[in-house]
């Protein structure tokens, strides 16, 4: 396939997968002791934690690594993408996810409330994260610390297969450290085109969104 025709179909795959992703479900609950929108500046910047992949069709480091640059794209330096230091928290970017999921859905806002080890755990990846930071010049204030982090996941969803499209859930939230505690959580479920090209181009695209939704801008 010529490259034209390449990008033709992938045109219109991504066209057709967001149009069936917009009548897909979305749930957003927002707690009610943070003010929205979430002021986030150059000065206060917010911590993109290193984005966990599961059922995602392609390359999971460059649809992972496509996802946070958008965003900081996006947003530009009022926040901050850790993607390239995903190793440094290892299965937390999942754990994480996932115990905000199961908390948010009960109303819980508080990260202790998921359990004390996922609430150290936390503050110690944060504190590695934000020294490598700091180290490798991203960040060049010495007294520095994040007040809000992103927390993005993507797991796989159940249900019939349909050709050329796969189906997955799409959630996280913004948390303030200094609090411990959830500000927004969002779950969104997404129908993926089935090929590596059009989801390196759509991802971007939703994780936007739902980055948008998170942060209460308008």
């Amino acid at each position: 396939m010529n490259t034209f025709l390449k990008k033709v179909l992938t045109t219109v795959t991504l066209t057709s997968t967001l149009i069936l992703t917009g009548c897909m479900s979305t749930e957003l609950k927002v707690n009610d002791k943070y003010e929205q929108p979430i002021n986030l500046s150059t000065n206060n910047p917010a911590l993109i934690f290193p984005v966990s992949l599961h059922g995602v069709p392609g390359n999971s480091s460059e649809v992972g690594l496509a996802i946070t640059a958008g965003v900081a794209g996006q947003y530009g330096t009022s926040v901050i993408s850790a993607q390239q230091l995903y190793s440094v928290v290892g299965n937390l970017s999942w754990t994480l996810g996932e115990s905000i999921r199961r908390g948010a859905s009960k109303g819980d806002y508080k990260i202790n409330h998921y359990g004390e080890k996922i609430a150290t755990d936390l503050q110690y990846s944060m504190e590695k994260l934000t020294k490598a930071l700091k180290s490798s010049g991203v960040i060049n204030d010495k007294n520095f610390s994040f007040e809000n982090v992103i927390v993005l996941h993507v797991d796989s969803t159940g249900g019939i297969p349909v050709p050329g499209v796969r189906r997955v859930t799409a959630f996280g939230g913004v948390i303030n450290v200094k609090d411990l505690e959830v500000v927004s959580y969002i779950e969104k479920d997404l129908v993926l085109a089935n090929d590596n090209d059009s989801i390196l181009a759509q991802m971007p695209l939703e994780m936007n969104a739902i980055v948008k939704e998170l942060i209460g801008k308008k």
